[in-house]
């Protein structure tokens, strides 16, 4: 089964190289490049991370944290797949020995790195499943690992079609600690080993940003007046936002909005989103601490232009990477993204950490936790722009329901804390405590 993988992979390589040449975005694209085909120079390692982009590697920050200190001897390598995530992985974990991209899941690509990396333990987080890989790993001797595992429904309809196959790429697994229950069982449908599978909880509920400054939030200093955070937005969801958005403006006199898209790609468009709407907005990357702030209007032709704003504009636009976590501590009411449209949602830990009220979708498969937010009355859910302005103004208006909605949320996290020590523990019972 795997010679044909790897010939499909081969393939779906040579047709990916072009794009792999081209791609923006990696600082360096030299070492982008060499490190993805595994052609790149690789010192050995004791203990390989793989988080696939910026929200996994965010997510296993904690653990990664807490690895380091318990393994001050060992030699860790963290991989990224993608350049943002390398980004972070940078910024939040230099104590790593080395930060990588990991290389595309095919053979030829693999061996090498593998050969030379020769890790003790694999670990991948959240599920990530990589045939090639995980055979060359286990034919050096690796023992391998997925942390924080989830397979979502949709993930698990697609994977029990290739069940016979699932099963055997699974075989090369030695322990699954998956999130969740509901997890461990579908793991274990695909064909997983009822013995390697366990239930850890979730990296997310371990999060800790006490440590984070405060002068990390500078920026939003000449905010004045309470915010609607939309954290990891997607196509179709900006606009319906904004639409709400205008709603409640009307209502709630000096209400900001931050939209924050999922990805990078997507911060002009949703910029030129935001013009044709009309609205006064500003970039993030674009706000100096003790500057001016001069925002964005649009003309009545919709023609965006900057024009100098005399307060601060209605409407920041995240463009930047790594900060959503510590602005979700500033939220007067945080929407999770990916939510209204079904792609299954993102992390509603976040907001929930600092004790913000929480609104969301009907589209969170990827967070089977949010419908106990929704049972304890952590969190609202909405289907449309009218939802969501209703929603907001009720929280902005009545800041005893806000609040309780907050402390609900908090509880949920505390409650649910301690998969990062259960983790650690299992590493351990591979390496030993040198």
């Amino acid at each position: 089964m795997l010679p044909l993988y790897n010939l499909l992979s081969f393939i779906a390589l040579l047709l990916y190289f072009p794009w792999l040449l081209f791609k923006k975005g990696p600082e360096n694209r030299r070492i982008f490049i060499s490190e993805r085909l595994g052609a790149s120079k690789y010192n050995q390692t004791d203990i390989w991370v793989h988080a696939v982009s910026v929200g996994e590697v965010l997510a296993c920050l904690p653990f990664l944290k807490k690895l380091r200190k318990e393994f001050p001897g060992r030699k860790i390598t963290l991989s990224t797949t993608t350049y943002t995530g390398q980004k972070i992985a940078h910024e939040r974990f230099p104590e790593a020995d080395r930060i990588m991209y990991m290389p595309i899941d095919t053979g030829l690509c693999v061996r090498r790195a593998v050969n030379m990396l020769r890790p003790e333990i694999f670990i991948t987080i959240e599920t990530e499943l990589w045939p090639a890989l995980f055979l060359a790993l286990k034919k050096t001797g690796s023992r391998v690992i997925i942390l924080n595992g989830r397979i979502s429904n949709r993930s698990f309809r697609g994977y029990k079609k290739i069940r016979p196959i699932m099963k055997k790429f699974l075989s090369n697994v030695d322990s699954f600690c998956m999130q969740g229950e509901g997890d461990a069982e579908r793991i274990i449908a695909l064909g997983a080993e009822s013995r390697k599978v366990s239930i850890i909880g979730n990296f997310k509920f371990d999060i800790d940003f006490d440590s984070v400054t405060p002068l990390t939030l500078a920026w939003l200093e000449p905010v004045k007046g309470g915010i609607l955070l939309a954290a990891s937005t997607h196509r179709g969801e900006e606009e319906i936002i904004l639409d709400a958005y205008k709603s409640i403006k009307n209502k709630v006199k000096g209400i900001k909005l931050i939209i924050a898209p999922r990805h990078p790609e997507r911060f002009d468009e949703a910029a030129e989103l935001i013009e044709k709407k009309g609205i006064g907005y500003i970039r993030r990357s674009q706000i100096r601490p003790g500057l001016a702030v001069h925002g964005h209007s649009s003309d009545k032709t919709g023609n965006g232009h900057r024009t100098p704003d005399n307060g601060f504009p209605d409407i920041i636009l995240m463009d930047t990477i790594g900060e959503l976590s510590r602005v979700f501590s500033k939220a007067a009411v945080a929407f999770i993204g990916g939510s209204l449209v079904p792609l299954g949602g993102h992390n509603v830990m976040e907001p929930a950490y600092w004790s913000r009220p929480i609104i969301f979708g009907p589209y969170m498969d990827n967070f089977p936790i949010a419908g106990e937010f929704l049972d304890r009355s952590a969190a609202l859910q909405v289907k449309d722009s009218k939802d969501i302005s209703e929603a907001t103004i009720e929280l902005l208006t009545d800041p005893e329901k806000a609040l309780v909605m907050g402390r609900n949320a908090r509880a949920i996290v505390d409650k649910n804390t301690g998969a990062v020590k259960k983790a650690i523990d299992i590493v351990k019972d591979y390496l030993g405590t040198v």
